[in-house]
């Protein structure tokens, strides 16, 4: 094992490189095209795009063209990771048939197990408590209504393949199930390539419990203890434990020997995850078997000590349990308690909608039992809405649960995520409820407790004060003389003569010659002329509000008297008033009349949105005519007219008035193509 590809992206992409770096293996990142500044692509050895003209999801699903890619990289395994190809036989047979190591069980395994519909078939024949279901996957709602009737509401409708909560939906009547048929076999295809399902009777308040599994290729297999998954919204796990809180050691005993009897029957190797639901009654039944690592695996790391990532790497080049230090199942040991929370950025005052956006500031917690696991948190990172929200996952540990959660509770207020809306508020109100301090949730807690979606209004004091503290420093504060006092290297200008008036340009030409005359200047012209736009187009750059009139002064003189060659310099314009007056709080006709004092020489163009002047709206033809008078009178030389449509009726009161005022005219032809292409 020399090159591992982790065929993923995001959180768990970046656990299998720190898992490959750690154990001296090169690795190899893909990405999509919208993934292409997300952090995981920068933290392998390689990093390659993949699904060029694919939409987000469908480039990771690809698996023919990342094979294609892994072998044309020299890459010797992949690691799928979870979600995405995680737990698609096809691409697993696929990788074994190329000579490529397939970090995961074996493709007949998967077909088995990653069935749920199987999966089920199989604990029954072991004879393992499963919830009443349909035995083959379903496409017809007249079968699924027979069902419904039969068991009685609700019924819970799940993929047959994959998992993460996807594909699933609650029907309590009739209608919902009809339509949540359809809408569960739609997301499936998506998430999954899989449009499958199938129905379950749905329990009303269980807990979910899950017990992690461990086997090699030489037979062995051993359990990690389990995790209780409880707190969910929607089906997707939001905060998990291990071990679980007020669960009879007897009933754990029994879910670890079953889990392992449903390994031991189908070979199981790698790492994986057996579910099951317990009721209020202790009664417990198998929902299915993840045949992959879970993005809840941190809890049951934090606990036992060992490192599940790189256990699936070196049992996948042959290793065995005992090569990792695991001599039988007495040699796992747990110490402790660990919480991990999915931070993610959706708004739990909104009904969980991810929000969008680019971070801003982004400070993370740290200290004695805290570890994060994180995908694209950093300052300047960009959320997308194309994939799972998850930004990091917060683990905390202590030999006790109080203090574990006492510990994430401070972790997550040392969070500072400005740019995007986080779950925080909601993980927090979690954390502090007294039956999730009990250890009395079930999978309907959240759905249950209108009180965790309370929450104090944020003030972001922080934030607020250093953008006002920056706005005085460089605009000042009216009623206030003198600017606050600091110090900022100034400009310095090439040096220019101050008593010497700049050299003779084409707006002392104009006034000699007339505009007419002018105009037939221009056409026996042979050299280029060139406009320069520097004055306006700052303003449409990254330093949009920065440059203020004070700062184009400075470098006014040394413009006069350096670039007389110039045609024309582009200093105002519809960019310019929304900027000066939206931004900079300053008067952009005192900028027009200070820059004409300073470069008297030189033409003043401006850019005039036809009958729209400046604005982002038609103005009556008065309001226009007055506009364009005023401008030449304060400076404008050239009117560069256009309207984004090349409606000419929408420029014609605007070319016919600024004509009026003796000044110059370009008409501007709005385009979109090639303008070189002869066709």
């Amino acid at each position: 094992m020399n090159k591992v590809m982790a065929a993923n992206r995001g959180e768990i992409a970046i656990r299998i490189f720190r898992a490959c770096t750690e154990m001296g293996i090169r690795t190899v990142a893909i990405y999509s095209h919208e993934d292409r500044f997300s952090l995981h692509r920068y933290k392998a050895d390689e990093a390659y795009l993949i699904g060029k003209g694919k939409d987000p999801v469908a480039a990771y699903l690809d698996w023919e063209s990342i094979l294609e890619l892994a072998l044309a990289r020299g890459v010797d395994t992949i690691h799928p990771g979870y979600g995405f190809l995680a737990e698609n036989p096809q691409f697993a047979r696929a990788c074994q048939e190329k000579g490529i190591i397939f970090v995961g069980p074996s493709p007949e395994v998967m077909e088995l197990v990653g069935d749920k519909v199987r999966a089920r078939k199989l604990a029954l024949d072991l004879g393992i408590p499963v919830i009443p279901g349909t035995p083959e996957p379903i496409d017809d709602p007249k079968e699924a209504v027979a069902f419904a009737r039969e068991y009685g509401y609700p019924v819970i409708i799940k993929a047959a393949a994959g998992g993460g909560g996807r594909g699933m939906r609650v029907a309590w009547k009739e209608e919902e199930l009809i339509k949540g048929l359809d809408m569960a076999q739609s997301e499936a295809l998506k998430a999954f390539g899989d449009s499958r399902v199938f129905l379950e009777k749905y329990l009303i308040r269980p807990k979910h419990i899950e017990v992690q599994i461990l086997g090699d290729q030489q037979g062995n297999l051993v359990h990690l203890f389990e995790r209780d998954c409880s707190i969910q919204r929607r089906h997707q796990k939001l905060i998990e434990m291990a071990p679980s809180l007020n669960l009879d050691p007897f009933l754990k005993e029994r879910l670890y020997d079953h889990a392992l009897r449903i390994a031991r029957a189908v070979d199981y190797v790698s790492a994986g995850t057996v579910e099951f639901l317990v009721d209020e009654e202790s009664h417990y039944y198998f929902i299915e078997v993840n045949p992959r690592i879970q993005v809840e695996h941190t809890v049951t790391e934090v606990i036992t000590g060992r490192d599940l990532v790189q256990a699936q790497l070196r049992i996948a080049r042959g290793e065995s349990l005992k090569d990792i230090g695991i001599l039988g199942q007495e040699a796992i040991k747990k110490s402790g308690y660990a919480i991990q929370c999915r931070v993610t950025t959706e708004d739990p005052t909104n009904n969980f909608l991810p929000d969008t956006g680019r971070i801003v500031a982004y400070r993370t917690a740290a200290g004695f039992g805290i570890r994060l696991d994180g995908g694209d948190g950093f300052v300047g990172a960009r959320i997308t809405p194309y994939y799972d929200p998850l930004l990091v996952k917060v683990t905390s540990w202590a030999l006790n649960f109080k203090d574990a959660v006492a510990k994430m509770d401070r972790a997550l207020r040392e969070f500072r995520i400005r740019g995007v809306k986080t779950n925080i508020p909601f993980l927090l109100n979690v954390l502090e409820h007294p039956r999730f301090l009990e250890g009395k949730c079930d999978t309907t807690f959240v759905d249950t407790t209108p009180e965790l979606f309370r929450f104090p209004e944020r003030k972001d004091r922080g934030t607020k004060i250093l953008t006002y503290l920056a706005h005085v420093s460089i605009n000042g504060f009216p009623g206030i003389k003198e600017k606050p006092h600091f110090t900022v290297r100034d400009p310095q200008p090439p040096r220019v003569p101050a008593t010497t008036s700049p050299p003779p340009g084409t707006r002392d030409l104009l006034e000699k010659m007339g505009a007419k005359k002018f105009v037939q200047w221009v056409k026996k012209q042979k050299p280029l002329l060139i406009t320069d736009t520097t004055l306006r187009d700052a303003h449409q750059s990254l330093i949009a509000t920065r440059v203020r009139t004070y700062d184009m002064l400075q470098a006014a003189p040394s413009i006069a008297h350096l670039l007389p060659g110039l045609f024309s310099l582009e200093m105002w314009g519809g960019a310019t008033f929304d900027v000066a007056m939206r931004f900079l709080k300053e008067d952009p006709w005192e900028r027009l009349i200070q820059l004409r004092e300073r470069i008297p020489n030189i033409l003043f163009q401006m850019l005039l949105r036809g009958a729209n002047a400046v604005g982002y709206t038609n103005y009556p033809d008065n309001v226009v005519k007055t506009f364009i008078r005023e401008s030449a009178q304060a400076g404008i030389d050239l009117f560069r007219i256009f309207d984004c449509f090349n409606w000419i009726e929408g420029m014609k009161v605007a070319i016919e008035e600024a004509l009026k005022t003796g000044k110059l005219v370009e008409v501007a032809l709005c385009y979109t193509g090639d303008v070189t292409d002869p066709k």
